[in-house]
Protein backbone atom coordinates (compact mmCIF):
# COMPACT_ATOMS: atom_id res chain seq x y z
CA UNK A 1 0.00 0.00 0.00
CA UNK A 2 0.93 3.79 -0.69
CA UNK A 3 1.14 6.93 1.76
CA UNK A 4 -1.91 8.16 3.47
CA UNK A 5 0.01 11.04 2.42
CA UNK A 6 -1.29 12.18 -1.09
CA UNK A 7 -5.00 13.49 -0.97
CA UNK A 8 -4.33 15.57 -4.19
CA UNK A 9 -4.44 11.90 -6.19
CA UNK A 10 -8.18 10.81 -6.69
CA UNK A 11 -9.29 7.40 -7.87
CA UNK A 12 -10.07 7.10 -11.64
CA UNK A 13 -13.82 6.74 -12.44
CA UNK A 14 -13.69 5.24 -15.66
CA UNK A 15 -16.45 4.92 -17.86
CA UNK A 16 -18.20 1.60 -19.01
CA UNK A 17 -16.43 0.64 -22.38
CA UNK A 18 -19.29 -1.93 -22.95
CA UNK A 19 -18.75 -4.59 -25.73
CA UNK A 20 -19.73 -3.15 -28.72
CA UNK A 21 -22.88 -5.11 -29.90
CA UNK A 22 -22.93 -7.19 -32.95
CA UNK A 23 -23.67 -4.88 -36.11
CA UNK A 24 -26.87 -7.44 -36.78
CA UNK A 25 -28.35 -7.78 -33.22
CA UNK A 26 -31.39 -5.96 -33.02
CA UNK A 27 -31.56 -3.14 -30.44
CA UNK A 28 -34.42 -3.41 -27.88
CA UNK A 29 -35.47 0.14 -28.56
CA UNK A 30 -36.35 -0.77 -32.43
CA UNK A 31 -38.25 -3.66 -32.19
CA UNK A 32 -42.26 -3.90 -32.73
CA UNK A 33 -44.18 -4.95 -29.31
CA UNK A 34 -44.35 -8.25 -31.10
CA UNK A 35 -40.54 -8.68 -31.15
CA UNK A 36 -39.57 -7.21 -27.93
CA UNK A 37 -41.95 -9.64 -26.68
CA UNK A 38 -40.53 -12.83 -28.66
CA UNK A 39 -37.03 -11.17 -27.59
CA UNK A 40 -37.92 -11.14 -23.90
CA UNK A 41 -39.40 -15.00 -24.19
CA UNK A 42 -35.54 -16.11 -25.93
CA UNK A 43 -33.69 -14.19 -22.98
CA UNK A 44 -35.91 -15.73 -20.26
CA UNK A 45 -35.52 -19.55 -22.44
CA UNK A 46 -31.82 -19.11 -22.06
CA UNK A 47 -31.72 -17.66 -19.17
CA UNK A 48 -33.28 -21.27 -17.72
CA UNK A 49 -31.22 -23.34 -20.44
CA UNK A 50 -28.54 -21.63 -18.59
CA UNK A 51 -29.51 -22.81 -15.10
CA UNK A 52 -30.26 -26.31 -15.48
CA UNK A 53 -27.25 -27.15 -18.60
CA UNK A 54 -24.79 -25.06 -17.76
CA UNK A 55 -22.02 -23.59 -20.34
CA UNK A 56 -22.45 -27.46 -22.13
CA UNK A 57 -25.80 -26.99 -23.40
CA UNK A 58 -25.65 -23.83 -23.72
CA UNK A 59 -25.82 -22.87 -27.55
CA UNK A 60 -28.08 -21.33 -29.93
CA UNK A 61 -29.55 -24.70 -31.51
CA UNK A 62 -30.83 -25.77 -27.65
CA UNK A 63 -31.76 -22.14 -26.96
CA UNK A 64 -33.83 -22.08 -30.55
CA UNK A 65 -35.64 -25.45 -30.05
CA UNK A 66 -36.87 -24.52 -26.01
CA UNK A 67 -38.19 -21.03 -27.43
CA UNK A 68 -40.10 -23.03 -30.20
CA UNK A 69 -38.19 -21.23 -33.29
CA UNK A 70 -35.90 -21.58 -35.78
CA UNK A 71 -31.85 -20.61 -35.65
CA UNK A 72 -32.32 -18.45 -38.06
CA UNK A 73 -35.48 -16.32 -36.37
CA UNK A 74 -33.49 -16.79 -33.22
CA UNK A 75 -30.14 -15.00 -34.73
CA UNK A 76 -32.41 -12.03 -35.84
CA UNK A 77 -32.28 -11.14 -32.35
CA UNK A 78 -29.16 -12.51 -31.01
CA UNK A 79 -26.25 -13.52 -34.03
CA UNK A 80 -24.20 -14.95 -31.72
CA UNK A 81 -23.97 -17.48 -28.34
CA UNK A 82 -21.79 -14.51 -26.60
CA UNK A 83 -24.55 -11.72 -27.36
CA UNK A 84 -27.87 -14.19 -26.20
CA UNK A 85 -25.44 -15.16 -22.67
CA UNK A 86 -24.70 -11.09 -22.26
CA UNK A 87 -28.49 -10.24 -22.34
CA UNK A 88 -29.19 -13.02 -19.51
CA UNK A 89 -26.51 -11.54 -17.80
CA UNK A 90 -26.07 -7.94 -18.54
CA UNK A 91 -29.41 -6.97 -16.47
CA UNK A 92 -27.90 -8.12 -13.42
CA UNK A 93 -24.69 -6.38 -13.47
CA UNK A 94 -26.32 -2.93 -14.62
CA UNK A 95 -28.57 -3.45 -12.13
CA UNK A 96 -25.82 -3.51 -9.40
CA UNK A 97 -24.14 -0.83 -11.09
CA UNK A 98 -27.57 1.22 -11.01
CA UNK A 99 -27.77 1.01 -7.62
CA UNK A 100 -24.34 1.83 -6.69
CA UNK A 101 -23.97 5.31 -8.87
CA UNK A 102 -27.66 6.27 -7.02
CA UNK A 103 -26.87 5.29 -3.81
CA UNK A 104 -23.56 7.70 -4.24
CA UNK A 105 -25.37 10.25 -5.93
CA UNK A 106 -28.21 10.34 -2.87
CA UNK A 107 -26.03 12.06 -0.80
CA UNK A 108 -25.97 9.84 1.81
CA UNK A 109 -22.75 9.36 3.49
CA UNK A 110 -20.01 7.24 1.81
CA UNK A 111 -19.53 5.07 4.84
CA UNK A 112 -23.14 4.36 4.84
CA UNK A 113 -23.31 3.54 1.12
CA UNK A 114 -20.38 0.94 1.82
CA UNK A 115 -22.44 -0.28 4.72
CA UNK A 116 -25.14 -1.14 2.05
CA UNK A 117 -23.13 -2.60 -0.56
CA UNK A 118 -22.03 -5.33 2.67
CA UNK A 119 -25.86 -5.85 2.84
CA UNK A 120 -26.35 -6.33 -1.05
CA UNK A 121 -23.23 -8.41 -1.74
CA UNK A 122 -24.81 -10.88 1.21
CA UNK A 123 -27.88 -10.60 0.29
CA UNK A 124 -27.42 -11.70 -3.56
CA UNK A 125 -24.78 -14.78 -1.98
CA UNK A 126 -27.79 -16.36 -0.58
CA UNK A 127 -29.95 -15.82 -3.69
CA UNK A 128 -28.90 -19.35 -5.82
CA UNK A 129 -29.83 -18.28 -8.79
CA UNK A 130 -28.14 -15.43 -8.93
CA UNK A 131 -24.82 -16.89 -7.99
CA UNK A 132 -25.33 -19.90 -10.51
CA UNK A 133 -26.18 -17.56 -13.50
CA UNK A 134 -23.12 -15.91 -12.35
CA UNK A 135 -20.85 -18.14 -12.02
CA UNK A 136 -21.85 -19.76 -15.24
CA UNK A 137 -21.10 -16.78 -17.42
CA UNK A 138 -17.52 -17.13 -15.21
CA UNK A 139 -17.01 -20.51 -16.51
CA UNK A 140 -17.84 -19.00 -20.30
CA UNK A 141 -14.82 -16.22 -19.63
CA UNK A 142 -12.00 -18.68 -18.85
CA UNK A 143 -12.98 -20.35 -22.32
CA UNK A 144 -14.13 -17.37 -24.42
CA UNK A 145 -12.21 -14.43 -25.00
CA UNK A 146 -15.00 -12.21 -25.25
CA UNK A 147 -16.55 -13.12 -22.46
CA UNK A 148 -13.64 -12.61 -20.52
CA UNK A 149 -13.11 -9.46 -21.84
CA UNK A 150 -16.69 -8.23 -21.07
CA UNK A 151 -15.95 -9.84 -17.23
CA UNK A 152 -12.45 -7.37 -17.04
CA UNK A 153 -14.30 -4.53 -17.85
CA UNK A 154 -17.58 -5.13 -15.32
CA UNK A 155 -14.77 -5.50 -13.00
CA UNK A 156 -13.21 -2.60 -13.99
CA UNK A 157 -15.88 -0.47 -14.08
CA UNK A 158 -17.10 -1.77 -10.48
CA UNK A 159 -13.72 -1.29 -8.79
CA UNK A 160 -13.61 2.17 -9.59
CA UNK A 161 -17.12 2.88 -8.47
CA UNK A 162 -16.33 1.32 -5.47
CA UNK A 163 -12.91 2.96 -5.32
CA UNK A 164 -14.47 6.21 -5.48
CA UNK A 165 -16.89 5.65 -2.72
CA UNK A 166 -13.97 4.80 -0.61
CA UNK A 167 -12.71 7.81 -1.55
CA UNK A 168 -15.78 10.25 -0.42
CA UNK A 169 -15.45 8.09 3.00
CA UNK A 170 -11.94 8.42 3.76
CA UNK A 171 -10.66 11.34 1.93
CA UNK A 172 -6.63 10.68 3.15
CA UNK A 173 -6.66 7.80 1.45
CA UNK A 174 -4.59 7.81 -2.06
CA UNK A 175 -5.62 6.47 -5.44
CA UNK A 176 -3.83 3.26 -4.96
CA UNK A 177 -5.27 2.85 -1.68
CA UNK A 178 -8.52 3.16 -2.69
CA UNK A 179 -8.57 0.96 -5.56
CA UNK A 180 -6.64 -1.99 -3.68
CA UNK A 181 -9.23 -1.66 -0.66
CA UNK A 182 -12.12 -2.08 -3.99
CA UNK A 183 -10.46 -4.80 -5.46
CA UNK A 184 -9.70 -6.64 -2.02
CA UNK A 185 -13.90 -5.83 -1.06
CA UNK A 186 -14.94 -6.85 -4.23
CA UNK A 187 -12.91 -10.83 -3.83
CA UNK A 188 -14.18 -10.38 -0.45
CA UNK A 189 -17.73 -10.43 -1.94
CA UNK A 190 -16.88 -12.84 -4.67
CA UNK A 191 -15.60 -15.61 -2.01
CA UNK A 192 -18.82 -15.41 0.07
CA UNK A 193 -20.73 -15.61 -3.14
CA UNK A 194 -19.06 -18.62 -3.42
CA UNK A 195 -19.20 -19.96 -0.17
CA UNK A 196 -23.00 -20.04 0.41
CA UNK A 197 -24.50 -19.49 -3.22
CA UNK A 198 -25.20 -21.44 -5.74
CA UNK A 199 -27.54 -23.66 -3.62
CA UNK A 200 -25.31 -25.19 -1.57
CA UNK A 201 -25.44 -26.89 1.58
CA UNK A 202 -25.65 -24.87 4.40
CA UNK A 203 -22.93 -25.37 7.23
CA UNK A 204 -23.74 -25.03 10.90
CA UNK A 205 -20.52 -22.73 10.83
CA UNK A 206 -21.95 -20.39 8.40
CA UNK A 207 -24.41 -18.78 11.41
CA UNK A 208 -23.20 -15.66 12.67
CA UNK A 209 -21.12 -15.23 8.99
CA UNK A 210 -23.15 -12.22 8.23
CA UNK A 211 -21.44 -9.66 11.32
CA UNK A 212 -18.26 -11.85 10.56
CA UNK A 213 -18.34 -10.49 6.71
CA UNK A 214 -19.28 -6.78 7.55
CA UNK A 215 -16.26 -7.01 10.23
CA UNK A 216 -13.55 -8.24 7.68
CA UNK A 217 -15.48 -5.56 5.39
CA UNK A 218 -14.61 -2.37 7.84
CA UNK A 219 -10.94 -4.17 8.59
CA UNK A 220 -10.19 -3.70 5.04
CA UNK A 221 -11.59 -0.13 4.77
CA UNK A 222 -10.10 0.85 8.42
CA UNK A 223 -6.83 2.51 8.71
CA UNK A 224 -4.85 -1.03 9.72
CA UNK A 225 -4.10 -1.85 6.16
CA UNK A 226 -1.79 1.53 5.72
CA UNK A 227 1.69 1.30 5.21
Amino acid sequence: MTSAKEPAEKPTRKKRNTVPAVASEVATAGLRAQGLRTRNAIVAVARTVLLEGGSLEFSLREVAARAGISISNLQYYFPTRLSVLRAVIEPQIEAYLVELRAAFNSGAPARETLEGLAVRSLREAKDAEATALWWHFVSFAVIDPECSRLLDEWYETLTNEVAHVIRRAYPHYTAADCLHRATLLIALADGINFQLGAGRRKRHYTRGLDAKFRAAAECILGDSLLT
